[in-house]
């Protein structure tokens, strides 16, 4: 990694390759959603919390939260 390589250069980086490969995101709904998730996913793998287990907790409608203390 390099010096410049940031937490939030790293989050943004999925969204251009998501654009890249299609070309664009086809609505704004789509792109808020996709936004939503990748932001979810992320601010749990920051904490710990590997994807998978997220994604289950989040359809099991107990979604992970972090904690406020």
């Amino acid at each position: 990694m390099t010096a410049d390589n940031n937490g939030s250069e790293r989050d943004i980086r999925m969204i251009k390759l998501r654009q890249k490969v299609s070309g664009c995101l086809r609505t704004l709904t789509g792109a808020q959603q996709f936004c939503a998730i990748r932001s979810y996913l992320s601010t749990a793998a920051k904490h710990g919390i590997h994807f998978f287990e997220a994604l289950v907790m989040l359809t099991e409608g107990q979604p992970w939260t972090p904690n406020t203390a």
